[in-house]
């Protein structure tokens, strides 16, 4: 027997599209104009999908930067992080974080820069959900960082005296600060010998 009510909703369900390519799409879009220029018009024309369809599968352009800004996190940093967590020596372990990040700043299917950073810049502060959902990223960014420093003090691989929570802020602002060098057209080469640097900020042991 055909089910009449199955056909209709058949027929109305909106045709299926790759989400994570329209995520990527949109992502450049971001990037290049930047959220507050960003309008749905730019952003459905990006994504191949007509506007109906753009609200229906994402909602606002807020829900749709958010949704966009957890692609990015997850498929831009999730392994990189996971790899500096594994790394058992915190020097190594930070050389080899600031060393690829230079490398995900500048890979030719992405923009450069961090998205997370640059629109917490240039974002109003009337802009409260988006910056809040920043927020918490940049946020877990520095815990990520603390938590590391901690397990090295307590492995005997930072001198007793260091204090954690600054050397953290120390390597959050050196993360990012490498995310907006990345956008000024700086090589791999180039950007690759800044991020060298940031294992320094790590005291020595006495």
């Amino acid at each position: 027997m055909t089910d009449k009510a199955g056909k209709e909703r058949t027929r109305g369900r909106p045709r299926e599209f790759d989400r994570d390519r329209a995520l990527r799409d949109a992502l450049r879009v971001f990037w290049s104009q930047g959220y507050l220029n960003t309008t749905m018009a730019q952003l459905c024309e990006a994504m191949g999908i007509k506007s109906p369809s753009l609200y229906c599968a994402f909602g606002c352009k807020a829900d749709l930067f958010l949704e966009a800004l957890e692609y990015y996190r997850e498929a831009y940093w999730r392994e990189a992080f996971a790899r500096f967590m594994a790394e058992p020596d915190i020097r190594a372990a930070t050389a080899n974080l600031f060393r690829e990040t230079a490398r995900i700043l500048l890979l030719p299917d992405a923009p450069c820069g961090c998205l997370t950073v640059y629109t917490a810049l240039t974002l109003p502060a009337s802009e409260t959900r988006v910056l809040n959902a920043i927020s918490v990223l940049r946020r877990d960014t520095k815990k990520m960082f603390r938590a590391k420093l901690m397990a090295a003090l307590k492995d005997g691989q930072l001198p007793v005296t260091a204090n954690i929570p600054a050397i953290a802020g120390a390597l959050t602002n050196f993360f990012e600060g490498l995310t907006l060098q990345a956008r000024d057209d700086l090589c791999l080469a180039e950007l690759t010998e800044i991020a060298a640097l940031g294992a320094r900020l790590l005291p020595e042991k006495a």
